[in-house]
C-alpha cells in the first residue's frame, strides 16, 4: 500500500473545508497517482471535473496511461490527457491530465471554470513560469467567480511557508515516502572530462548492486559523450539508454517502462526530466553529476544563454530517492559532501531569470498592465518585465499603456512566444502564410539538424519541404532527426489551420524562400537584425540592432554575407554564436523598417580646428545601414552642426572669453552651495543649448561669423533677473578692500572663493566677510611686497590674533622698509611700505 492511501480521508476533509490546500509528499508516497483517482469519490466534487498539471508532456501521457489502466479503462474514458497538438479526452472524462500552456489557455478562454471542481498543481517545486501564472490565474478565478474552486499544490520539496501563504494560508499536509533507504556516497568531483569519471561510476555502481543504474547529466551532449565512453569501457553487456526532452515521445515512453521480457541490465543517462514526475522501472542505483543546464536571460541583449549549473538540495534529494522505489539502493554524488552543505535550498524560480514577453502578453490579456498590480508567487526582476512590455510593443502586440491589442488576443490563440506569432499574423498571402508557418514550427522546436554546420535557416525550411515530398530523398541529403521534422511538419499544419489555409510545400521554391523568409524573420525579430562588422581581419562577427555583438562559426555556410537576421544564440556577454539566422537584404530591410529608420547629420571639427568634417547617416537601433560624407554644412543644419560640436568639445569651441569662464564659475559654485539656486554648469548649458543659444544664431552660416559672436548675455539669460540679483549679492564678481581697492573673486571649485590680496591692504578688516547667505567665508591668499603668497586664511580674526606675529616677523628681516605694526587691528589699510618721516 502506498503511504499516501493511509492519508486520503483526511486530504479529502481539509479539502472539503477549506479552499486550497499545499500537500508535501516524501518521493515514493504515491501522490501523483493516488490522490486524483481518490479525490474523483469526494462528495464536495459533485458532477465536476479535476484538472492535474503536470509540467511535462512525457509525464502527462505517463500518469494518464497508468491511472487508466488502474481503473481498467482505456486513456479517453474516465482519465484522459490534452498536450500541445495530441489530446485523449471525451465527454465520459472526468480526470484530465495537462501540460502547462494548456491550462493556462483555459483559464484565459473560460475564467470561470464552471465544469471544474479542483486544479492540482503536481511536482510544483519544478516553479516554472508557467505553472506560476496558472495558479495566480486560478487563485484569482476562485477569489473573483468561483469560491467553490478548490485548490491543490503538490511536491516532494516544496518551500511549504511560502505557498501556503500565497494560497491565503492553506493548511498544509506532510506525508511520509514510501522510498527504501539510499546509501549515500561522495565521490568528489571529475579531476578531468565528465564522461570519464562517471563512466569509472558507473562500473563500480554495476559491480555493486543488482538492478538497474540511473545517470543525471546536464544536457543532451553530455549523455552522447557518456554512451559513446560507456559503449567502448564496459564489459558486461547492459542496454545504454538516453532520456532527454528532445526525444520523442514514443522513445522516452520505452524508457520508462521495462519490458517484462527483457533480462538484461539498463543503464538510463537523462536529464533532470527524470528527476520528478517520471516513474522508471527497475532502478536500484543513481549516479547523480550534481549540474543541470539552465535557460538564463540577459536583460543587456534580449537574448538567453544556456548555463551549466549545480542542482538545489531539493533536486538532489529527489534524485536519490529514484535509487529507492523498489529496494534499498545507491546513490554516488559526483561532489563532495561539504560541497553538498553550499548548495541552495531550492532551485531558482524560472520566473526570476527568463524572457518574460509572453508572460506579460497574457498578464494583459488577463486585465493585468502594472507590475504593481500582479499577485506575483516570486517577483522578477522589474527591468525584465519592462523590457519584455517594450518588446511586445515593439510587436504591436501592446499598446503603449501595456493593453493588449486586437493582435496581442490573436497572437495567444497560437500557443507561441510573442515573436512568432506576431509574424505569423503578418503573412498575407498563401505563400507567406505557408513559409511563415514552417519558420514558426521550426523555431518553436529543437533544431532539426543533426550537428548543424550552417546556422541558414533556408536550408532546414528546404529540408521541411523535401521531408515533406519525399522522406527517402530527404534522408540521404543531410542528418537529420526525423521524430523532430515529423513534429515540426505537424505544428505547420496547425498554425496554418489558425490562418485559414492548408499547408501545401509542394508550391514552395528557393525563390520563394529568398523572398520572404528574411522579411518574415525581420518582424518576428526586429531587435536582432544583424550587420557584418565589416573587418577583414573578422568576416564572422555581426552588430545586432540591440547593440549586442553576435559570431558565426568558422565554418559556418553563412560567413560574408552582409546582412542577417538572428533567430536563435547564444546570449553570452560578448560575440555569442549564432545557431540559426536568416538572410536578408538592405532593400528589404528598408522596406520592412521605413518608419523605423533614422536619418541623422553629425559634424565635427578635424584635427587642426579649420574645417568642419560631416557625415549623413541612417540608423535602425545601433546599426548604421548607410553614411555619406558632407563636404559642406548646409544652411538650415548650421545649428545642428553646432551643437554636434559643442557637445563634443565644450563650450569653448564658442567666443568663450575669461568673463563667460568666471561668471560660469560663480553661478556653478553659488548653484552648489544654495539648493534654491538655479542649476548651472557647464554640462546645463549644453544641454539646454537649444534653448539658451541656438534660436539666436540663425543667421550665422560659418564657424568664423561664430567664433565672434558674443555669447555672454545669453548665456546670463538663463537665470531670471531675481536670480541675477541673487547672484551679484551672495556670490560677487569682486571684493572690495578696507582700502578701497577693487579685487576679482575666483571661484575655484576645490578651493572655494578666494581673492589674492597684499597683507598691508587688509587692516581694517577684521573678520572674513561671508557669501551664499552668510554659508561661506571668503578666502584670503594674502600676499608678500613682492605678491607672493605668505598666508592663507578664511578667519581673518584668527590671523589677527595668532599667526599674522609669525608671520610679520619673518618678514620683516625680508621686507624692512614695509609696513609689519606689532598692533595690525589699530593699523590703517594702504601701501605696504612705511611712510617717509619728516
Amino acid at each position: 500500500m502506498l503511504p499516501i492511501q493511509q492519508h486520503l480521508t483526511e486530504l479529502q476533509k481539509l479539502l472539503a473545508n477549506h479552499k486550497s490546500l499545499v500537500l508535501q509528499a516524501e518521493p515514493g508516497a504515491g501522490k501523483s497517482t493516488a490522490v486524483p483517482l481518490a479525490l474523483l469519490q469526494a462528495p464536495w466534487l459533485a458532477d465536476k471535473k479535476i484538472v492535474m498539471l503536470e509540467p511535462r508532456r512525457v509525464a502527462a501521457k505517463s500518469i494518464a496511461h497508468y491511472l487508466s489502466s488502474q481503473l481498467g479503462e482505456k486513456v479517453g474514458q474516465t482519465v484522459g490527457y490534452q498536450v500541445r497538438n495530441e489530446h485523449k479526452i471525451s465527454q465520459h472524462t472526468r480526470l484530465e491530465i495537462v501540460t502547462e500552456g494548456v491550462l493556462t489557455r483555459r483559464l484565459q478562454n473560460d475564467p470561470e471554470l464552471a465544469d471544474i471542481g479542483l486544479i492540482i498543481f503536481d511536482e510544483f517545486h519544478e516553479r516554472s513560469i508557467h505553472a506560476d501564472l496558472a495558479l495566480m490565474l486560478a487563485l484569482e478565478v476562485q477569489e473573483a467567480y468561483r469560491d467553490d474552486l478548490k485548490l491543490l499544490v503538490m511536491s516532494a520539496t516544496i518551500d511549504t511557508a511560502q505557498i501556503s501563504a500565497y494560497l491565503n494560508h492553506a493548511p498544509v499536509m506532510q506525508v511520509a515516502g514510501g522510498t527504501f533507504p539510499v546509501d549515500l556516497t561522495y565521490a568528489g568531483k571529475a579531476s578531468g572530462y565528465l564522461a570519464e569519471h562517471v563512466v569509472k561510476q558507473l562500473q563500480y555502481a554495476l559491480t555493486d548492486s543488482s538492478g538497474d543504474v540511473l545517470v543525471f547529466l546536464p544536457g543532451q551532449a553530455d549523455i552522447k559523450r557518456c554512451i559513446q565512453l560507456a559503449t567502448e569501457k564496459l564489459e558486461q553487456a547492459v542496454e545504454l539508454l538516453p532520456l532527454y526532452g528532445a526525444l520523442p515521445l514514443a522513445q522516452q515512453e520505452l524508457v520508462l517502462r521495462k519490458p517484462t521480457t527483457s533480462k538484461a541490465r539498463r543503464v538510463i543517462f537523462a536529464t533532470n526530466i527524470a528527476e520528478t514526475s517520471l516513474t522508471i522501472e527497475g532502478i536500484t542505483a543513481v549516479i547523480d553529476s550534481g549540474l543541470e543546464k539552465v535557460l538564463t536571460y540577459d536583460a543587456k541583449s534580449g537574448l538567453s544563454r544556456l548555463d551549466t549549473g549545480y542542482i538545489s538540495k531539493a533536486s538532489a534529494k529527489q534524485r536519490a530517492g529514484r535509487a529507492g522505489r523498489v529496494q534499498a539502493g545507491r546513490c554516488i554524488r559526483l561532489w563532495s559532501e561539504a560541497e553538498q552543505h553550499a548548495l541552495a535550498e531550492f532551485q531558482s524560480e524560472e520566473v526570476a531569470c527568463t524572457d518574460l514577453a509572453n508572460l506579460v502578453l497574457e498578464l494583459a490579456a488577463w486585465g493585468i498592465t502594472d507590475f504593481a498590480d500582479v499577485n506575483w508567487l516570486t517577483p522578477p526582476p522589474k527591468l525584465h518585465y519592462q523590457l519584455a512590455c517594450e518588446l511586445n510593443q515593439q510587436l504591436n502586440l501592446l499598446d503603449k499603456n501595456n493593453k493588449i491589442t486586437a493582435q496581442g488576443q490573436q497572437a495567444l490563440t497560437f500557443g507561441l512566444e510573442p515573436r512568432l506569432a506576431s509574424m505569423l499574423l503578418r503573412c498575407q498571402s498563401d505563400i507567406e502564410k505557408n513559409i511563415g508557418c514552417l519558420l514558426a514550427a521550426l523555431l518553436s522546436e529543437r533544431d532539426i539538424l543533426i550537428n548543424a554546420d550552417s546556422s541558414d535557416i533556408s536550408q532546414r525550411l528546404l529540408l521541411l519541404i523535401d521531408y515533406a515530398q519525399d522522406k527517402q530523398a530527404a534522408r540521404a541529403s543531410v542528418r537529420f532527426n526525423q521524430n523532430t521534422v515529423s513534429q515540426v511538419l505537424t505544428l505547420a499544419r496547425a498554425f496554418a489551420q489558425k490562418l485559414s489555409t492548408k499547408l501545401d510545400v509542394s508550391k514552395l521554391a528557393l525563390a520563394d524562400i529568398q523572398q520572404y523568409a528574411g522579411l518574415l524573420l525581420l518582424h518576428a525579430y526586429p531587435d536582432r537584425l544583424a550587420k557584418l562588422r565589416g573587418t577583414t581581419n573578422s568576416a564572422n562577427t555581426y552588430l545586432l540592432a540591440n547593440g549586442r555583438g553576435v559570431s558565426l562559426r568558422e565554418s559556418d555556410a553563412m560567413l560574408g554575407q552582409t546582412w542577417l537576421v538572428v533567430c536563435d544564440c547564444d546570449g553570452k556577454n560578448k560575440d555569442g554564436v549564432i545557431f540559426v539566422c536568416g538572410q536578408i537584404s538592405q532593400a528589404q530591410i528598408d522596406s520592412v523598417l521605413t518608419d523605423k529608420l533614422v536619418e541623422q547629420s553629425h559634424y565635427r571639427l578635424d584635427d587642426k580646428k579649420e574645417a568642419v568634417i560631416g557625415r549623413r547617416t541612417k540608423r535602425y537601433g545601433a546599426i548604421v545601414l548607410s553614411e555619406q560624407n558632407l563636404s559642406q554644412i548646409p544652411a538650415d543644419e548650421f545649428s545642428a552642426c553646432v551643437k554636434d560640436i559643442v557637445q563634443t568639445q565644450g563650450l569653448t569651441f564658442l567666443n568663450w572669453p575669461k568673463r563667460c569662464q568666471a561668471w560660469l564659475q560663480r553661478a556653478e559654485w553659488l548653484a552648489g552651495v544654495m539648493p534654491d539656486f538655479a542649476p548651472m554648469s557647464a554640462e546645463y548649458l549644453i544641454e539646454q543649448i537649444d534653448n539658451w543659444l541656438l534660436p539666436y544664431i540663425n543667421k550665422i552660416t560659418s564657424i568664423k561669423q561664430l567664433k565672434q559672436f558674443d555669447i555672454f548675455d545669453l548665456m546670463v539669460a538663463n537665470l531670471t533677473w531675481e536670480q541675477q540679483q541673487l547672484l551679484q549679492q551672495h556670490a560677487p564678481e569682486s571684493y572690495q578692500t578696507p582700502s578701497g581697492k577693487t579685487v576679482p573673486i575666483i571661484y575655484d571649485e576645490a578651493q572655494g572663493p578666494t581673492v589674492s590680496v597684499i597683507l598691508q591692504e587688509m587692516f581694517g578688516q577684521l573678520e572674513s566677510p561671508k557669501l551664499a547667505n552668510g554659508q561661506v567665508p571668503l578666502r584670503f591668499e594674502l600676499l608678500s611686497p613682492a605678491r607672493r603668497p605668505i598666508q592663507t586664511t578664511s578667519d581673518l580674526a584668527n590671523f589677527w590674533r595668532s599667526s599674522y606675529f609669525e608671520v610679520a616677523k619673518e618678514m620683516r628681516g625680508r621686507y624692512p622698509k614695509h609696513r609689519w605694526p606689532e598692533k595690525p587691528l589699530e593699523e590703517k589699510p594702504g601701501r605696504s611700505i612705511k611712510h617717509k618721516q619728516n
